[in-house]
């Protein structure tokens, strides 16, 4: 017996050496990428050099952007699978936190109004609230990682040294100032934490630490890979290097060195190479020189290679790698849900969530989960929302968690305009949000100026059934205060000829109508009383027309929205079409000006119909093109006097400034209009813009000799146009414009305008 132990010793001894002996011949490469945003693309040619001249890879890590190639490869993509995805346009919308118009959605958003800047509160808090902490919106990013990582992860147990190639990567723990490695679990959910670029992309909070992009302690990992792999060669590819001195003139370079730490980009082993493209023309964030930077990688691999394979004696060939990846990517399960699971709300909260994901769990395909997915992500009470798939291992059916992180309670908004003309207006805005089973929202604004004035209230519950909607009721009050002159900031502003004032109670019905639209049905209360004269020769003495108009309206609109700014877009869609009765009383009480003396009073109900369509065409470089449609038909009668006709006629307004002047000969029962109109972009965040509107009514509201309403119906088309430089800054757009009215006494008009020209919905619309 004893004799047969010591040959087994004897066997166990030779295996041993023999092992030993093949590991010194049989050497390791492990492959290291470091970070650097857009300028780390250039390892997708450096990878694709190393797999065309037979490098193995045998070991991959990286840092941020090169964490996320290397999770790429590490997951089974080849490098053609990964240049083919990192030159997709989704890939460049993940790097910028822009989503296509089928994943946002509309009903969810507010009504357009003229706030600039947004604080929100909660727990106290105002000032490190209304600090954003991120730049983009990582939405799109967490979806595609989740949805792209899970199979290999599923595939390899969670443990990344079982993945097609071993792999790790770092993060960056702030609170406890220290590197965090990672080496099991979900790739997406290392990728992402990798990734996080400070004030660009989120942070995440895994196992309660909130970790960064790992660039802050270590940039270029080498010594991670080589710790946990021993491997006997290292090559890596570097674009990043470390931060210069602080100037201290420079606040973003301070910065920059108090939260980035020195990373060694020395070469840590005897056998370790490292290769440097050179990427002057590609900044971190230029996502547009993508291919540059990777053909800058793969030709510094090349020049290279002489180097490389002179220590390298072992080969892979693509033949061996294809092998290698069919039987990892044989084991992946197909991303079928069994299961969704919500962390991070309440109850109640959780029970809403789940009433948007519409399904009950069981057997849903993850293709069928992305619209809901992104539903509850565009709800104004969800701030965030991550994704993270985990196989099943008794049904080889997925689980999908949903961590949700719901939005501040109270949002405090401040805005306006400031412009060369008198038509300043100051807005302050107050939204509080209820969330619950139901989605509630108690929103209120106001707007103080010489020439406009509101006080608007609202109430919205959201109820998130198989098929959405929404309720709301409030009130608004508006007053527009048109002057006789056209004062700048060094005229006398003489007495105003028009006061419009209107006071408007209703309720609204609301349904979505796809993902860019919505279905609106709403009634409202409104009570118009209007002081005006009937001539612009008047003195201070004279007294007012006045005009009261009480009325009922119900109204019925589809909208259909994918405009990309609420004012000078210059990209998207607009289709509106709505149907409105209008109905009551109305009572005229003349002024001096006024050739007739007794109070009138009569009855009027009308329908209205409008369509307004505005289509912006693919950009074409830097230029942005499109035109408009606007057309109203409808009985509306004749009021007392052709001032007051005018006031309740439908106007026509295509240019922010046009809804800062009283324009009669705009102003019409029954109208059409086209309009061209061109953007130019000058730099970013420059355009110059054109545009062009011929108006054409049909039967031109005019005053007989009685100073009364009557319908010319000789053609004759009025044009209205604009030609404005704007920046549009991060709170809001700063303009110059030319602007041209026909048929206006000073047809020219120039603004200098600094914010929206936006204002509250009025029920005369």
């Amino acid at each position: 017996m004893k004799q047969y132990q010591r040959l087994n010793i004897l066997f166990a001894a030779i295996a041993s050496l023999i092992t030993s002996f093949g590991a010194v011949h049989s050497q390791t490469v492990g492959v290291v990428l470091s970070g650097g945003g857009a300028t780390a693309l250039a390892h997708v040619g450096f990878l694709r050099a190393l797999e065309e001249h037979n490098v193995p890879i045998d070991y991959i890590g990286g840092t941020s952007m090169g964490a996320v190639i290397g999770a790429m490869y590490a997951a089974g993509y080849s490098v053609n699978e990964i240049d083919s995805i990192t030159a997709s346009r989704e890939f460049l919308q993940m790097a910028t936190g822009s989503l296509d118009d089928h994943l946002k959605f509309y009903f969810k958003e507010y009504s357009p109004d003229a706030g600039m800047a947004t604080i929100k509160y909660n727990d106290g808090k105002f000032l490190s609230n209304a600090l954003p902490s991120s730049l983009i919106n990582p939405v799109l990013l967490d979806w595609n990682f989740m949805a792209g990582f899970s199979q290999a992860d599923a595939a390899a147990g969670y443990n990344f040294d079982s993945l097609y190639v071993p792999f790790r990567c770092l993060a960056a723990d702030i609170y406890n100032k220290r590197q965090v490695v990672f080496r099991e679990g979900h790739l997406n959910v290392a990728a992402r934490a990798s990734s996080t670029f400070p004030f660009y992309i989120p942070a995440r909070r895994i196992n309660n630490a909130l970790l960064f992009d790992g660039g802050i302690y270590n940039n270029f990992p080498a010594d991670v890979i080589y710790h946990e792999f021993i491997p006997d060669i290292i090559i890596g590819c570097n674009v990043s290097e470390n931060s210069e001195p602080p100037d201290e003139n420079d606040l973003f370079s301070q910065l920059e060195n108090m939260i980035q730490y020195t990373t060694n980009f020395e070469p840590i082993c005897e056998y370790m190479i490292i290769v440097e493209p050179s990427l002057e023309e590609v900044g971190t964030f230029d996502f547009d020189k993508l291919e540059l930077a990777k053909v800058r990688g793969y030709e510094a691999t090349n020049d290279s290679i002489v180097k490389i394979l002179s220590i390298i004696d072992r080969r892979q060939t693509m033949e061996d790698r294809q092998k290698k990846r069919k039987l990892f990517q044989s084991k992946f399960k197909p991303l079928i849900i069994e299961e969704v699971q919500i962390s991070g709300l309440e109850g109640a909260q959780k029970n809403y969530v789940r009433q948007i994901v519409g399904r009950k769990p069981g057997n849903i395909p993850i293709s069928e989960l992305k619209i809901p997915y992104f539903r509850i992500f565009g709800d104004d009470k969800i701030r965030s929302i991550f994704p993270v798939l985990t196989i099943q291992p008794e049904t080889g059916l997925y689980k999908l968690d949903l961590d949700v992180e719901k939005e501040k309670d109270l949002f405090l908004s401040f805005g306006g305009n400031f412009a060369s003309r008198s038509i300043n207006t100051g807005f302050i805005g107050l939204r509080y949000n209820l969330f619950g089973k139901t989605s509630g929202t108690l929103s209120a604004n106001s707007y103080f100026g010489r020439f406009y004035g509101s006080v608007n209230a609202n109430i919205r519950w959201d109820v998130a059934s198989a098929i959405p909607f929404s309720f709301q009721g409030g009130f608004t009050l508006n007053r527009w205060d048109y002057y006789k002159s056209l004062a700048t900031f060094f005229e006398d502003v003489k007495p105003s000829f028009i006061v419009l004032n209107e006071r408007t109670g209703g309720v609204a019905l609301n349904f979505p109508a796809g993902n860019k639209g919505t279905l609106k049905l709403e009634s409202h209360y409104s009570l118009w009383f209007d002081e005006y004269y009937q001539t612009q020769e008047f003195l201070s003495t004279d007294t007012a027309d006045h005009t009261e108009f009480r009325n009922v309206a119900g109204k019925l609109i589809w909208e259909r929205n994918t405009l990309n700014r609420k004012q000078f877009a210059n990209k998207g869609t607009l289709l509106l079409i709505s149907v409105k009765y209008t109905g009551g009383e109305e009572w005229t009480i003349p002024g001096t000006t006024s050739e007739i003396r007794d109070t009138i009073r009569a009855d009027h109900a009308w329908f209205t119909i409008k369509l307004k369509y505005t289509n912006y065409f693919e950009q074409l470089g830097n230029l942005s093109a499109g035109f408009s449609l606007e057309a109203v038909a409808s009985n509306q009668p004749f009021f007392n006097n052709y001032i007051s006709t005018i006031i309740a006629a439908p106007a026509f307004r295509p240019i922010p400034e046009s809804n800062t002047y009283f324009l009669p000969q705009f102003r019409a029962h029954n109208y059409a209009s086209v309009g061209l109109i061109t953007s130019y972009s000058l730099g970013k965040n420059f355009d110059l813009r054109l545009e062009a509107h011929v108006f054409n009514a049909f039967g031109r509201i005019t005053p007989n000799t009685f100073v009364q309403a009557e319908y010319d119906y000789d053609p004759q088309p009025l044009f209205l146009g604009s030609s404005a430089l704007i920046f549009h800054s991060p709170v809001g757009p700063l303009s110059f414009s030319a602007n041209f009215y026909d048929k206006k006494d000073l047809p020219w008009s120039l603004l200098f305008n600094f914010g929206y020209l936006i204002f509250n919905p009025s029920s005369r619309d």
